[in-house]
């Protein structure tokens, strides 16, 4: 499970190796292990930073070390795991920005959807900062973009909240950002937003519906919906039709925010 060794790589960086010799495998390739040490410059593998930031910006590279792990430990770097990061950031643009670079953000009123999917994150991030659990921020971000992209949410209600949530993770993009939104003064003097609870109330399940057992799709009800009412839809999907064989079901049996049956 080696990988290949860059020997020409090595001995332009190491003397000590400049002369060496070294025997390949069978393959012609020469194999090692990764083994995971402190950056340091006697061992020469320390990564500088500055071509970090010139490839992928400070912004990338200060989530990314974020997105490691937990502050107080040691984290392997692997600098391709930094793309992850990127294309979040990317996610992130096309929210204000379309491929041509038209600005996208309007003055239309939010969704119920696109607010709950907001103050879900304002939440978890609140109580992520409290409790300097910053990789599990960056990971609620990174489920808001694709929830928002998902919803094709350009709101500037929204939008604005999210860049002030984000702004400690990655101040320069919006502090750009907020300043095209049309904001006069910096972003770092906005107030940090806070969350609705009302919003954050799901009255909405999506029901397993299995057929004398065994789990044929999945349907959206309403927690409040009486079961009476669920039956009947249950029964009228024309999803689940091939499952009845042409035979009337017996009964319907709902249990509430768990599961639907139907038996035949």
């Amino acid at each position: 499970n080696g990988e290949e060794l860059d020997i020409g790589r090595l001995k332009n960086e190491r003397q000590d190796f400049r002369d060496a010799r070294f025997l390949p495998e069978d393959s012609g390739k020469f194999l090692v292990d990764r083994v995971p040490e402190k950056m340091s410059k006697s061992k020469y593998n320390v990564v500088n930073p500055d071509e970090v930031v010139e490839k992928y910006g400070a912004d990338a590279f200060r989530l990314y070390e974020m997105f490691l792990g937990p502050v107080e430990q040691s984290k392997p770097w692997d600098t391709k795991g930094i793309d992850g990061v990127y294309r979040f950031l990317k996610k992130l643009w096309r929210l204000f920005y379309d491929e041509n670079g038209n600005w996208m953000v309007t003055d239309a009123a939010a969704s119920t959807d696109e607010l709950k999917v907001l103050h879900r994150t304002i939440k978890k991030v609140e109580e992520d900062i409290e409790r300097m659990s910053f990789n599990t921020s960056v990971s609620a971000f990174m489920i808001c973009v694709n929830g928002l992209a998902q919803l094709k949410s350009y709101k500037k209600e929204i939008l604005k909240s999210l860049l002030i949530l984000l702004s400690p993770f990655a101040p320069f993009v919006t502090e750009y950002l907020w300043a095209k939104m049309g904001n006069k003064n910096s972003i770092v003097h906005a107030a940090f937003p806070t969350y609705d609870k009302s919003l954050l109330v799901e009255n909405v399940f999506e029901y397993p519906v299995a057929v004398n057992g065994k789990t044929r799709l999945k349907m959206n009800f309403d927690l409040n919906l009486p079961s009476e009412q669920i039956e009947k839809e249950v029964l009228s999907a024309e999803q689940l039709q091939k499952y009845f064989d042409g035979k009337t079901p017996k009964k319907v049996i709902v249990v509430k925010g768990r599961m639907i049956n139907v038996v035949i």
